[in-house]
């Protein structure tokens, strides 16, 4: 295709690009919409690019970058654990955002992921931890407990004690203030 290389020199530094951000660049070289469209496909089709979301595309085949497309959002309950290395099962990736996404399972790039939505209190407590060589938001241990017991969550007794250990009480009070008493 005629403006695939320019796209893909300029799209393949970033780790993600929404289709809006393809559809800019790619006007402003001359293209029109249906090429645009069909470019696009043609590149997830051929495994060049692949679509994360609904309109949301990247070049890194990496699980992690599943909840971008949910943005903002960040990894808790088992995921989060397993990231933290404190559950031992693997897990399938627990995008939870404030997005008004479906919640539920969905498959996205051969992966199956489980969203959850939280309202605008309960959305705190997660920092940037490097995950697959990217960098994604993952729900602190305190975040995670409180995320448990919100969503009625129930994991094993060895797992939960392990949790319970690495716990700060004193975040655990402050967090929970913030989150069950605003």
């Amino acid at each position: 295709m005629k403006y695939e290389k320019v796209f893909m020199d300029f799209f393949s530094k970033q780790f993600i690009f929404e289709i809006s951000d393809a559809r800019r660049f790619l006007l402003k070289l001359g293209a029109n919409e249906p090429y645009i469209r069909v470019m696009l496909h043609n590149m997830v089709v051929s495994k060049k690019v692949y679509r994360v979301g609904n309109g949301t595309y990247t070049f890194n085949k990496n699980e992690a970058a599943i909840g971008f497309a949910f943005r903002p959002f960040y990894y808790g309950l088992q995921y989060a654990l397993t990231i933290r290395k404190i559950w031992t099962e693997q897990s399938i990736p627990i995008i939870i955002t404030k997005t008004k996404a479906n919640t539920g399972f969905r498959n996205c790039m051969n992966t199956r992921v489980f969203v959850r939505r939280i309202n605008d209190k309960g959305f705190f407590g997660f920092d940037f931890v490097n995950y697959g060589g990217i960098f994604v938001p993952v729900s602190d241990l305190e975040k995670t407990y409180l995320d448990l017991n919100y969503y009625k969550i129930k994991i094993d007794d060895d797992t939960m004690w392990l949790l319970k250990d690495k716990i700060d009480k004193l975040k655990l009070k402050e967090y929970s203030k913030k989150f069950f008493y605003k």
